[in-house]
Protein backbone atom coordinates (compact mmCIF):
# COMPACT_ATOMS: atom_id res chain seq x y z
CA UNK A 1 0.00 0.00 0.00
CA UNK A 2 0.87 3.55 -0.77
CA UNK A 3 2.97 4.36 2.31
CA UNK A 4 1.01 7.51 2.46
CA UNK A 5 -2.12 6.26 2.42
CA UNK A 6 -0.98 3.45 4.37
CA UNK A 7 0.55 5.99 7.33
CA UNK A 8 -2.70 7.72 7.44
CA UNK A 9 -4.66 4.59 8.15
CA UNK A 10 -2.75 3.77 10.93
CA UNK A 11 -3.30 7.32 12.38
CA UNK A 12 -6.91 6.66 12.32
CA UNK A 13 -6.86 3.44 13.82
CA UNK A 14 -7.71 1.98 10.37
CA UNK A 15 -6.74 -1.57 10.44
CA UNK A 16 -4.30 -2.36 7.35
CA UNK A 17 -4.36 -5.80 5.40
CA UNK A 18 -0.21 -5.39 3.52
CA UNK A 19 -1.57 -8.89 1.90
CA UNK A 20 -4.96 -7.35 0.69
CA UNK A 21 -3.62 -3.75 0.16
CA UNK A 22 -6.46 -2.73 2.02
CA UNK A 23 -7.25 -0.44 5.11
CA UNK A 24 -10.31 -0.74 6.74
CA UNK A 25 -12.61 0.50 9.89
CA UNK A 26 -14.82 3.41 11.35
CA UNK A 27 -14.42 7.13 10.49
CA UNK A 28 -16.39 9.37 12.11
CA UNK A 29 -18.32 6.27 13.34
CA UNK A 30 -18.54 4.89 9.13
CA UNK A 31 -16.96 1.55 8.45
CA UNK A 32 -15.37 1.75 5.16
CA UNK A 33 -12.43 0.08 3.35
CA UNK A 34 -9.57 1.98 1.06
CA UNK A 35 -8.18 -0.42 -1.48
CA UNK A 36 -5.32 -0.45 -2.90
CA UNK A 37 -4.77 -0.52 -6.34
CA UNK A 38 -2.52 -3.48 -7.42
CA UNK A 39 -0.25 -1.70 -10.71
CA UNK A 40 -1.05 2.11 -9.63
CA UNK A 41 0.75 3.61 -6.28
CA UNK A 42 -1.47 6.42 -6.92
CA UNK A 43 -5.01 4.92 -7.01
CA UNK A 44 -7.17 3.77 -4.51
CA UNK A 45 -11.00 2.93 -4.04
CA UNK A 46 -12.67 4.60 -1.24
CA UNK A 47 -16.04 2.24 -0.46
CA UNK A 48 -19.07 2.33 1.98
CA UNK A 49 -21.80 0.33 2.32
CA UNK A 50 -25.21 2.23 2.92
CA UNK A 51 -28.60 2.26 2.84
CA UNK A 52 -30.87 5.14 3.38
CA UNK A 53 -32.13 5.06 7.08
CA UNK A 54 -34.63 5.83 8.78
CA UNK A 55 -34.70 9.91 7.94
CA UNK A 56 -37.39 10.61 5.12
CA UNK A 57 -37.05 11.69 2.35
CA UNK A 58 -34.34 8.98 1.58
CA UNK A 59 -31.65 11.46 0.86
CA UNK A 60 -30.06 12.17 -3.03
CA UNK A 61 -26.87 10.54 -2.04
CA UNK A 62 -25.76 10.16 -6.21
CA UNK A 63 -26.51 14.11 -6.27
CA UNK A 64 -24.15 14.57 -3.33
CA UNK A 65 -20.95 12.35 -4.66
CA UNK A 66 -21.60 14.41 -8.29
CA UNK A 67 -21.18 17.77 -6.09
CA UNK A 68 -18.28 15.63 -4.58
CA UNK A 69 -16.50 14.78 -7.92
CA UNK A 70 -16.19 18.60 -8.30
CA UNK A 71 -15.17 19.38 -5.05
CA UNK A 72 -12.39 17.29 -4.27
CA UNK A 73 -8.80 17.77 -6.76
CA UNK A 74 -7.92 13.86 -7.08
CA UNK A 75 -11.37 12.07 -6.72
CA UNK A 76 -12.13 11.19 -10.39
CA UNK A 77 -15.48 9.21 -9.94
CA UNK A 78 -17.87 8.77 -7.03
CA UNK A 79 -20.82 6.27 -7.86
CA UNK A 80 -23.90 5.07 -5.78
CA UNK A 81 -25.40 1.59 -6.29
CA UNK A 82 -26.55 -2.04 -5.06
CA UNK A 83 -25.86 -0.60 -1.30
CA UNK A 84 -22.37 0.71 -1.91
CA UNK A 85 -20.18 3.94 -2.64
CA UNK A 86 -17.61 3.53 -4.51
CA UNK A 87 -14.98 6.49 -5.09
CA UNK A 88 -11.80 6.58 -7.39
CA UNK A 89 -8.75 8.57 -5.75
CA UNK A 90 -5.94 8.78 -8.08
CA UNK A 91 -3.14 11.03 -7.93
CA UNK A 92 -2.48 13.72 -11.23
CA UNK A 93 0.05 15.97 -11.79
CA UNK A 94 3.41 17.39 -10.08
CA UNK A 95 2.16 17.77 -6.53
CA UNK A 96 0.01 14.88 -5.81
CA UNK A 97 2.25 13.63 -3.42
CA UNK A 98 1.87 16.37 -0.83
CA UNK A 99 -2.17 16.98 -1.50
CA UNK A 100 -3.43 13.44 -2.23
CA UNK A 101 -3.82 12.05 1.11
CA UNK A 102 -5.26 15.58 2.51
CA UNK A 103 -7.70 15.79 -0.10
CA UNK A 104 -8.81 11.69 0.40
CA UNK A 105 -8.65 12.58 4.15
CA UNK A 106 -11.53 15.85 3.39
CA UNK A 107 -13.54 13.74 1.19
CA UNK A 108 -13.77 11.05 4.44
CA UNK A 109 -14.79 13.38 6.86
CA UNK A 110 -17.34 15.03 4.68
CA UNK A 111 -18.71 11.57 3.09
CA UNK A 112 -19.31 10.11 6.86
CA UNK A 113 -20.76 13.33 8.61
CA UNK A 114 -23.39 13.68 4.61
CA UNK A 115 -23.95 9.44 6.56
CA UNK A 116 -24.88 10.74 9.78
CA UNK A 117 -26.65 13.50 9.38
CA UNK A 118 -29.15 11.73 6.65
CA UNK A 119 -29.12 8.26 8.62
CA UNK A 120 -27.79 6.22 5.96
CA UNK A 121 -27.72 2.56 7.65
CA UNK A 122 -24.91 0.13 7.00
CA UNK A 123 -25.67 -3.25 4.68
CA UNK A 124 -25.11 -6.03 2.83
CA UNK A 125 -24.51 -4.84 -0.87
CA UNK A 126 -26.79 -7.72 -2.37
CA UNK A 127 -29.93 -7.54 -0.11
CA UNK A 128 -29.56 -4.64 2.13
CA UNK A 129 -29.58 -6.62 5.29
CA UNK A 130 -28.12 -4.89 8.01
CA UNK A 131 -27.20 -8.14 10.47
CA UNK A 132 -24.22 -10.27 10.31
CA UNK A 133 -22.43 -8.82 7.69
CA UNK A 134 -18.53 -9.62 6.50
CA UNK A 135 -16.21 -7.59 4.94
CA UNK A 136 -14.39 -10.04 1.86
CA UNK A 137 -12.04 -9.31 -0.62
CA UNK A 138 -12.62 -11.03 -3.53
CA UNK A 139 -10.41 -10.97 -6.90
CA UNK A 140 -8.96 -7.66 -5.25
CA UNK A 141 -12.55 -6.04 -5.02
CA UNK A 142 -14.10 -5.06 -1.35
CA UNK A 143 -17.24 -6.55 -0.86
CA UNK A 144 -19.67 -6.57 2.55
CA UNK A 145 -21.89 -9.58 2.54
CA UNK A 146 -24.34 -11.49 4.64
CA UNK A 147 -23.85 -15.33 4.98
CA UNK A 148 -26.61 -16.03 2.75
CA UNK A 149 -25.06 -13.37 -0.08
CA UNK A 150 -21.52 -14.87 0.53
CA UNK A 151 -22.87 -18.22 0.11
CA UNK A 152 -24.09 -17.12 -3.64
CA UNK A 153 -21.61 -15.58 -4.66
CA UNK A 154 -19.32 -18.65 -3.83
CA UNK A 155 -21.75 -20.68 -5.98
CA UNK A 156 -21.43 -18.62 -8.64
CA UNK A 157 -17.25 -18.65 -8.50
CA UNK A 158 -17.20 -22.45 -8.19
CA UNK A 159 -19.20 -22.75 -11.63
CA UNK A 160 -17.17 -20.27 -13.34
CA UNK A 161 -13.91 -22.82 -12.64
CA UNK A 162 -15.88 -25.25 -13.65
CA UNK A 163 -16.77 -23.81 -16.95
CA UNK A 164 -12.93 -22.93 -17.53
CA UNK A 165 -11.91 -26.41 -16.82
CA UNK A 166 -14.63 -27.55 -19.26
CA UNK A 167 -13.85 -25.58 -22.10
CA UNK A 168 -10.49 -27.04 -22.65
CA UNK A 169 -7.36 -25.60 -23.73
CA UNK A 170 -8.90 -23.58 -26.95
CA UNK A 171 -6.50 -23.59 -30.24
CA UNK A 172 -3.40 -24.03 -29.47
CA UNK A 173 -1.99 -22.81 -33.06
CA UNK A 174 -4.38 -20.37 -33.74
CA UNK A 175 -3.40 -18.76 -30.56
CA UNK A 176 0.35 -18.67 -31.10
CA UNK A 177 -0.22 -17.10 -34.66
CA UNK A 178 -2.97 -14.45 -32.52
CA UNK A 179 -0.34 -13.49 -30.17
CA UNK A 180 2.59 -13.40 -32.92
CA UNK A 181 0.30 -11.14 -35.50
CA UNK A 182 -0.52 -8.55 -31.60
CA UNK A 183 3.24 -8.91 -31.03
CA UNK A 184 4.26 -7.63 -34.33
CA UNK A 185 2.22 -4.45 -33.48
CA UNK A 186 4.73 -3.64 -30.85
CA UNK A 187 7.42 -4.17 -32.90
CA UNK A 188 5.81 -1.93 -35.32
CA UNK A 189 5.56 1.18 -32.21
CA UNK A 190 8.97 0.29 -30.73
CA UNK A 191 10.56 0.96 -34.10
CA UNK A 192 8.43 4.37 -34.74
CA UNK A 193 9.28 5.96 -31.15
CA UNK A 194 12.91 4.58 -31.24
CA UNK A 195 13.20 6.74 -34.72
CA UNK A 196 11.95 9.64 -32.21
CA UNK A 197 15.23 9.44 -30.14
CA UNK A 198 13.19 7.38 -26.95
CA UNK A 199 13.41 4.22 -25.66
CA UNK A 200 9.82 2.62 -26.72
CA UNK A 201 9.28 1.23 -23.32
CA UNK A 202 5.49 1.47 -24.19
CA UNK A 203 6.13 -0.61 -27.48
CA UNK A 204 7.17 -3.26 -24.90
CA UNK A 205 4.08 -3.20 -22.72
CA UNK A 206 2.17 -3.42 -26.02
CA UNK A 207 3.41 -6.67 -27.11
CA UNK A 208 2.43 -8.42 -24.15
CA UNK A 209 -1.00 -6.43 -23.79
CA UNK A 210 -1.95 -7.03 -27.65
CA UNK A 211 0.06 -10.36 -27.67
CA UNK A 212 -1.90 -12.13 -24.98
CA UNK A 213 -5.19 -10.02 -26.69
CA UNK A 214 -4.57 -11.54 -30.26
CA UNK A 215 -4.13 -15.37 -28.64
CA UNK A 216 -6.83 -14.93 -27.43
CA UNK A 217 -8.82 -13.91 -30.68
CA UNK A 218 -7.34 -16.74 -32.25
CA UNK A 219 -6.75 -19.44 -29.58
CA UNK A 220 -10.25 -18.96 -28.23
CA UNK A 221 -9.04 -19.19 -24.60
CA UNK A 222 -6.69 -17.36 -22.73
CA UNK A 223 -4.97 -19.84 -20.50
CA UNK A 224 -2.03 -19.71 -17.93
CA UNK A 225 -0.32 -21.73 -21.22
CA UNK A 226 -1.01 -18.99 -23.58
CA UNK A 227 0.04 -16.28 -21.18
CA UNK A 228 3.16 -17.88 -21.14
CA UNK A 229 3.48 -18.19 -24.78
CA UNK A 230 2.71 -14.35 -25.23
CA UNK A 231 5.39 -13.37 -22.66
CA UNK A 232 8.00 -15.48 -24.52
CA UNK A 233 7.23 -14.34 -28.12
CA UNK A 234 6.97 -10.48 -26.47
CA UNK A 235 10.58 -10.80 -24.99
CA UNK A 236 12.11 -12.40 -28.57
CA UNK A 237 9.99 -9.84 -30.36
CA UNK A 238 11.50 -6.84 -28.39
CA UNK A 239 14.79 -7.93 -29.67
CA UNK A 240 13.62 -8.40 -32.68
CA UNK A 241 12.49 -4.68 -32.79
CA UNK A 242 15.51 -3.56 -30.94
CA UNK A 243 17.33 -5.22 -34.19
CA UNK A 244 15.42 -3.64 -36.60
CA UNK A 245 15.68 -0.39 -34.77
CA UNK A 246 20.01 -0.71 -34.55
CA UNK A 247 19.61 -1.50 -38.78
CA UNK A 248 17.73 1.75 -39.72
CA UNK A 249 20.34 3.25 -38.15
CA UNK A 250 23.15 1.45 -39.73
CA UNK A 251 21.18 2.20 -42.65
CA UNK A 252 20.57 5.52 -42.76
CA UNK A 253 24.34 5.97 -41.82
CA UNK A 254 26.15 4.02 -44.36
CA UNK A 255 23.49 4.50 -47.58
CA UNK A 256 25.52 7.96 -48.71
CA UNK A 257 28.90 6.05 -48.65
CA UNK A 258 28.50 2.11 -50.01
CA UNK A 259 25.58 0.61 -51.91
CA UNK A 260 23.66 -1.18 -49.54
CA UNK A 261 19.86 -2.30 -48.88
CA UNK A 262 17.93 -2.45 -45.32
CA UNK A 263 18.69 -6.07 -45.69
CA UNK A 264 22.12 -5.66 -45.85
CA UNK A 265 22.22 -3.63 -43.07
CA UNK A 266 20.30 -6.11 -40.59
CA UNK A 267 22.49 -8.91 -41.51
CA UNK A 268 25.76 -6.48 -40.75
CA UNK A 269 23.69 -5.72 -37.36
CA UNK A 270 25.36 -8.08 -35.14
CA UNK A 271 28.83 -7.50 -36.49
CA UNK A 272 28.43 -4.06 -35.37
CA UNK A 273 27.53 -5.22 -31.82
CA UNK A 274 31.17 -6.21 -31.43
CA UNK A 275 31.59 -2.54 -31.14
CA UNK A 276 31.94 -1.82 -26.99
CA UNK A 277 29.83 1.79 -27.41
CA UNK A 278 27.26 0.15 -29.52
CA UNK A 279 27.15 -3.14 -27.89
CA UNK A 280 26.16 -1.27 -23.82
CA UNK A 281 24.03 0.93 -25.54
CA UNK A 282 21.83 -1.77 -27.52
CA UNK A 283 22.34 -3.73 -23.61
CA UNK A 284 20.36 -0.60 -21.79
CA UNK A 285 18.20 -0.12 -24.40
CA UNK A 286 17.10 -3.36 -24.54
CA UNK A 287 17.56 -4.29 -20.35
CA UNK A 288 15.58 -0.80 -19.84
CA UNK A 289 12.69 -2.25 -22.04
CA UNK A 290 12.49 -5.38 -20.49
CA UNK A 291 12.43 -3.86 -16.94
CA UNK A 292 9.29 -1.28 -18.17
CA UNK A 293 7.84 -3.74 -19.68
CA UNK A 294 7.35 -5.67 -16.48
CA UNK A 295 6.34 -2.96 -14.98
CA UNK A 296 3.71 -1.66 -17.17
CA UNK A 297 2.17 -5.31 -17.97
CA UNK A 298 2.14 -6.89 -14.93
CA UNK A 299 -1.40 -6.09 -13.83
CA UNK A 300 -2.59 -6.99 -16.61
CA UNK A 301 -0.58 -10.10 -16.98
CA UNK A 302 -1.41 -10.89 -13.46
CA UNK A 303 -5.20 -10.64 -14.09
CA UNK A 304 -4.98 -12.76 -16.80
CA UNK A 305 -3.07 -15.27 -15.75
CA UNK A 306 -5.86 -15.44 -12.79
CA UNK A 307 -8.77 -15.42 -15.22
CA UNK A 308 -6.94 -18.07 -17.49
CA UNK A 309 -6.13 -20.58 -14.49
CA UNK A 310 -10.24 -20.60 -13.28
CA UNK A 311 -8.61 -19.45 -10.04
CA UNK A 312 -10.55 -16.42 -7.89
CA UNK A 313 -9.12 -15.17 -4.31
CA UNK A 314 -11.59 -14.95 -2.16
CA UNK A 315 -10.47 -13.52 1.53
CA UNK A 316 -12.84 -12.90 4.65
CA UNK A 317 -11.35 -9.70 6.42
CA UNK A 318 -13.06 -9.27 9.38
CA UNK A 319 -17.05 -9.21 10.86
CA UNK A 320 -18.89 -5.60 10.23
CA UNK A 321 -21.92 -5.92 12.97
CA UNK A 322 -24.65 -3.73 13.40
CA UNK A 323 -27.60 -1.95 12.44
CA UNK A 324 -26.18 1.66 12.17
CA UNK A 325 -23.10 3.32 10.73
CA UNK A 326 -23.40 6.16 13.93
CA UNK A 327 -20.93 6.31 16.51
CA UNK A 328 -22.04 4.14 19.59
CA UNK A 329 -22.96 0.86 17.26
CA UNK A 330 -21.60 -2.14 17.84
CA UNK A 331 -19.34 -3.31 15.27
Amino acid sequence: MYKKVKNYAIQNNLTVDEKSGLAYGQVNGVFLAIQQDPATPAKHAVQLWVKPGTIEPAPAISAFLTQCTSKFQYLQSAVYGNGRITAEFQGIGFKWGKNYVPCMDAFLKEITAYCNDNGLAICCEACDTPYDLSLYVIDGVSHVLCPACYANVSDRIRQNINEKKKGGNGNVVGGIVGAFLGALIGVVLWVLIYQLGYISAIGGAVMIICAMKGYEMLGGKLNTTGIIISCVLSVVMLLLAEQISLSIEIFNIYQEYYEITFFDAFRAAPAFLEEPEIRTAVIGDVAIGYILMAVGAWGTVRQALKTGSGKQDVKRITSVSGASVRNGSDF
